[in-house]
């Protein structure tokens, strides 16, 4: 095995791409630095640091531990806002939803109230030409 790249590296010991650079970066692991970016792991330096991984099924096991407290607090911190949020959106549909039913159960009192009236109220009775002209 020749030497390995950072996404190479972080394949081999189911860690992410920036586990191994700040690995790198503070000196807990010994790489490199190639002239375009990136670099070059000896696999037995990479192996000196962490255990390789040798069943494919336990790739997914490291690469879910929290190898990243900062970004996760950050995510961790945006999902709670988007939580109060949702729940603020939910709160303010269901006020909405409630003031439309209080209105339209209002609208068919009115409305059947109107209906009563005009169906009790006796139809005026129509005078002759005469009549109103005589009073």
């Amino acid at each position: 095995m020749g030497l390995l790249s950072a996404t190479q590296a972080a394949k081999a010991v189911g860690k992410s791409v920036p586990t191994i650079t700040r690995a790198i970066k503070s000196g807990k692991l010994s790489a490199t630095k190639l002239d375009g970016g990136g670099y070059e792991i000896d696999p037995s330096e990479l192996f000196r640091v962490w255990k390789a991984i040798t069943n494919s099924n336990s790739v997914t096991q490291p690469m879910l531990e929290r190898e990243t407290p900062k970004e996760d607090s950050v995510l961790r911190a945006k999902l709670e806002v988007m939580d109060e949020r949702l729940s603020d959106a939910q709160a303010t549909i269901k006020d909405l939803r409630d003031r439309l039913d209080a209105e339209s159960a209002e609208r068919r009192s009115l409305t059947a109230q109107i209906t009563d009236q005009r169906q009790s109220a006796p139809e005026p009775r129509k005078r002759g030409f005469w009549a109103r002209l005589t009073g």
